[in-house]
Order: structure tokens, then C-alpha cells, then sequence
């Protein structure tokens, strides 16, 4: 069994900018691994999460791909879809897209669709992919 996080929880438990957040965030997710369970991140958290880092928190491409490493390797999270998630990654270290886009196309790709057409010229190249 999973407990589920939401956004804002997550981006308390990393960035630590509300001390009084981020101890009810750190207790809750320690609870919850030493429960025995793991706090669930949704692929739409995970989208919500580089956003927030990238507008807000004015964090580097190098910086959100890092912390986003760091959470998918972490065993006390578990993940909608964490093969798709590391390989949208993977794609935004090598590539210009953002993590949402690769995220989009590679869960398409798992439901069935032979592509995913665009008009994001940063996603040129991307397998799966088509620009219109």
C-alpha cells in the first residue's frame, strides 16, 4: 500500500524553504517508510514538481534533472510510472525539450501509439515523435 503526495508536499520535503512544512513533510514521508509503505508520485506530480523548481525556485536544467534523479532512485517513493519517468530523464539531459513533453511521448508510446505528433521543435529527433 501507498500513500500519496501531493505537489506541494514534495516540494517542501526537497527545497526546505518553510522549516515548519518541511518537518510535518519529512515526518510523514519517514512514517511512512518505516510503515513498511512508500509515498506514491504520480506522473502529474512529477510534471508539477519540474515546473514548480524551474518557474519558482529558478533551479538550472543540471539542478532539476539531479533532483529528479535523486527521487526516482529513492526507495521511499514509488512512482505511476517509473520506467517512463527515467527515460524522459534521460531525454531531458541530452535534449531541449522539458521533462513533461518526453513524459508525454513516452507514455504514449506505452499505451498503444505508434507516434506522437508535435509542433515543439525542441522534441526533433526524439524517438516516437513527429513534428507537424
Amino acid at each position: 500500500m501507498s500513500k500519496g503526495l501531493d505537489t506541494n508536499v514534495i516540494v517542501r520535503y526537497l527545497v526546505r524553504d518553510d522549516l515548519e512544512q518541511w518537518k510535518l513533510a519529512d515526518e510523514y514521508i519517514k512514517q511512512v517508510k518505516a510503515s513498511g509503505e512508500t509515498c506514491f508520485i504520480n506522473n502529474i506530480v512529477l510534471c508539477e514538481l519540474v515546473w514548480v523548481l524551474k518557474t519558482s525556485y529558478k533551479l538550472s536544467r543540471i539542478e532539476i534533472t539531479e533532483v529528479i534523479e535523486k527521487i526516482l532512485k529513492a526507495d521511499a517513493f514509488d512512482f505511476e510510472n517509473r520506467e517512463a519517468a527515467l527515460w524522459s530523464l534521460q531525454q531531458m539531459k541530452k535534449g531541449k525539450a522539458d521533462f513533461s513533453d518526453y513524459l508525454i511521448g513516452k507514455l504514449n508510446e506505452q499505451a498503444g501509439c505508434s507516434e506522437t505528433v508535435t509542433f515543439d521543435a525542441k522534441l526533433q529527433g526524439t524517438e516516437g515523435i513527429r513534428l507537424l
